[in-house]
């Protein structure tokens, strides 16, 4: 039995958009109620929104007004309310996808994360929270509503520039790889070197080096696999609607030669030569430790995926690059990249994070279609998307297929790296 999405796929909506406002206030107007004697307002401008979302020359954004059991909700912003706030509208998705749950503390590592990836393109809240617990209880309950309803910016050549990843995407495609520095915090790395720890420890020493199925093994892991700028770099390779093909840990020792020699990524689903001339599958490797000189790091052949091709037998590391970098910076490369490993000559462990995307019509190694329910209700649709939950891939039955999903998949342009326009919208 497959994992239903946290809501329905006709309920999922575009940050700030029109739909996503009137959802706003239709939950607020049905707990009303609750807080009759409530006086609250906020508001939100959001600079370089996408322009299929900004029809107009004027600034966007929206203004919420909750007084006296009533509710106003327009679709522009206002400095005149309680909470105001501004910024650049693709640093601030990622916080409105942030579902608190029962979790605030846990959920404040990531909330640290986006605003570091946000830097200075969002500004601090003006104004407070309500002191009403009450009034307050039912803005978190909104924000969590809309959270699990609010989908990834559907213009992908968009969130490119305006996450400054141009550069990154022309690499892709003249070597084939590129590097995202300062992609997560010191802090985060240790929580992940952690963790990582945790699954690798009382294993025999000569047992795999890798722990696997990373989405069941805990929170931290469900939250690097979205990460807005490697999910931008996946979608622009892949296509949206892409799928999570793999996600491990690698603990490396001294002397340990992981993969030695060459290999591609597509060499584990034996994709047949010569490889088609659009992207099958991409790898992000975190450098949870340190990933220069003798600490071991990636070796890869710059251009190689233009070969469409496995390594030929006798192929040696000659001629290859090794990917230097410092923890806190994402290695992300075209899978059908020629690279393996060097062996690690320093002391202690090298710990790094793999987390592998492919094209929705590909079959992963690793299935979520049956993840645990509980995973799915705390993340936001590019989780439950990444899972195969969306598309209607093997999920036809007795009645005939999944037309929901069908129309879902079309609609949000899943498998296309195009650019976002008019003809998507109608598809």
């Amino acid at each position: 039995m497959f994992t239903k999405p946290s809501v329905g796929l006709s309920e999922r909506v575009e940050y700030a958009s029109a739909e996503w406002l009137a959802e706003a206030k239709r939950f607020l107007e049905s707990a009303s109620a609750t807080i009759p004697n409530a006086s609250f307002s906020f508001s939100a401008h959001l600079d370089s929104p996408p322009p299929h979302l900004n029809g107009g020359d004027g600034p966007f954004g929206y203004t919420i007004r909750i007084a006296g059991g009533t509710v106003e909700a327009e679709a522009r912003p206002s400095n005149d309310v309680d909470l105001f706030q501004r910024g650049d509208y693709n640093a601030g998705l990622p916080l409105a996808w942030v579902v608190y749950g029962d979790d605030p503390t846990g959920r404040a590592r990531i909330v640290r994360e986006y605003q570091h990836l946000a830097g200075d393109r969002t500004s601090g809240p003006v104004g407070e929270m309500p002191g009403d617990p009450a009034v307050a209880g039912v803005l978190g309950a909104l924000h969590d509503h809309l959270a699990r309803r609010t989908v990834n910016n559907p213009d992908v050549g968009h969130r490119i520039k305006h996450y400054g990843l141009e550069r990154h995407a022309a690499e892709l495609a003249d070597t084939g790889y590129t590097v995202l520095e300062n992609a997560f915090t010191d802090d985060y790395a240790l929580a992940l070197r952690e963790e990582t720890h945790k699954n690798h420890e009382g294993r025999a020493a000569d047992a795999s080096f890798r722990a696997t199925m990373l989405l069941e093994r805990g929170l931290i892991w469900e939250e690097a696999v979205i990460h807005p700028w490697v999910l931008t770099l996946a979608d622009h390779l892949l296509g949206r609607g892409n799928l999570i093909y793999q996600s491990d840990t690698i603990v490396k020792g001294p002397g340990l030669e992981t993969h030695p020699g060459l290999h591609s990524d597509y060499a584990a689903s034996m994709v047949e030569e010569p490889f088609p001339d659009f992207c099958l599958e991409a790898t992000a490797v975190w450098a949870i430790d340190d990933f220069r000189g003798d600490c071991g790091p990636t070796c890869i052949v710059p251009g190689s995926f233009k070969e469409r091709r496995q390594v030929p037998p006798g192929v040696t590391q000659e001629g290859s690059v090794t990917i230097e970098m410092p923890p806190g910076c994402i290695a992300f490369w075209h899978g059908a990249t020629w690279h393996g490993s060097t062996p690690r000559k320093a002391a202690g462990k090298r710990t790094s994070l793999h987390n592998a995307y492919s094209r929705n019509f590909m079959r992963p190694i690793e299935r979520y279609e049956e993840i645990d329910q509980a995973i799915v209700d705390r993340n936001p649709p590019v989780f439950s998307t990444l899972c195969g939950l969306d598309d209607a891939f093997g999920k036809s039955g007795l009645m005939g297929a999944d037309f929901e999903r069908l129309g879902y998949a079309a609609k949000s342009g899943y498998g296309r790296s195009r650019a976002f326009g008019t003809a998507l919208l109608e598809d």
